[in-house]
């Protein structure tokens, strides 16, 4: 229901997202706070949630920490892309100034390269 990969060579992690629910969000958490071990500071992220759900209210309470971690571990720019307002609403939230949200992949990409 998602996928997190890292890219050593960009130091940026990837995540995308089809849905996090109170099943698997244990999982989500265990795998990225994993993925992070392997970062250099300065990294960058990238979230696809353009085919992604809403998170529960639950859901969302429980990963909101993982922007503190991630910027406790050099985090410099995270941007994430979707179409849905709501769902744009709900990464701020979370995650606060952490992020930066766009429509298009190309907006969030060259967000990132700058």
């Amino acid at each position: 229901m998602y996928s997190i990969n890292y890219d050593a060579a960009r130091n940026r992690i990837t995540v995308k997202i089809h849905e996090i629910n109170k099943e698997n969000v244990q999982n989500y958490i265990e795998e990225y706070s994993k993925v992070l071990e392997s970062v250099k500071p300065g990294f960058t992220g990238l979230t696809d949630l353009s085919e992604g759900k809403l998170f529960s209210m639950d859901v969302a309470e429980q990963l909101s920490f993982l922007g503190e971690l991630s910027v406790q571990k050099g985090l410099t720019k995270w941007a994430y892309y979707t179409g849905s307002a709501v769902s744009k609403l709900q990464m701020k939230r979370m995650f606060g100034e952490v992020v930066d949200s766009f429509e298009k992949l190309e907006d969030a990409e060259a967000f990132l390269q700058g």
